[in-house]
């Protein structure tokens, strides 16, 4: 061994040793410990997998969830949009009516009724259309996992340990 060292290879060597004892520090904590906190951290990582895929399904269906409210807000629109239309054309067809009922022959009276009561029949149609996607369940396969969960953490939660 050298023992002419100068204070700069002192330095050196005081760096080196605290490097290799922080690498050997990190590299003891990498490492499984098994102890107290051992089962708790396990079932903490296993809670929070199970919150992860959880949300993860939940924001699948809160996207199917979005597209249907968005079609039935969209048929909903087109409901209205044909209810208006139709209103109009009975409304005009209602005072041409009236204009009939004082002899006054028009044929485009009836066309316009006729047209106007189809309007409504497809905007009926329409609203029933949107009724029924809302009357399906959203989220059908969270709500499931989660009842699948609840009957497990049920049957566990029975057994003598």
């Amino acid at each position: 061994m050298n023992t002419d060292t100068t204070p700069r290879d002192a330095k050196d060597d005081a760096a080196r040793d605290s490097r290799s004892d922080a690498a050997r520090d990190s590299r003891s904590d990498a490492a499984p410990r098994e102890g107290v906190l051992h089962p708790i951290r396990e079932m903490a990582l296993a809670g929070l997998s199970y919150i992860r895929a959880r949300m993860e399904l939940a924001g699948i269906e809160g996207k199917e969830a979005l597209t249907r409210l968005g079609g039935v807000l969209l048929l909903a629109a087109m409901a209205v949009t044909l209810t208006l239309a139709g209103y109009l054309l009975l409304c005009l067809a209602l005072v041409f009516g009236a204009a009939r009922l004082l002899n006054s022959e028009h044929a485009w009276i009836w066309i316009a009724a006729l047209t106007g009561g189809l309007h409504l029949a497809a905007a009926w149609g329409l609203l029933l259309v949107a009724r029924g996607w809302l009357q399906k369940p959203m989220f059908a396969s969270t709500l499931e996992e989660f009842r699948k969960d609840d009957a497990w953490l049920k049957s566990t939660a029975a057994k003598p340990r």
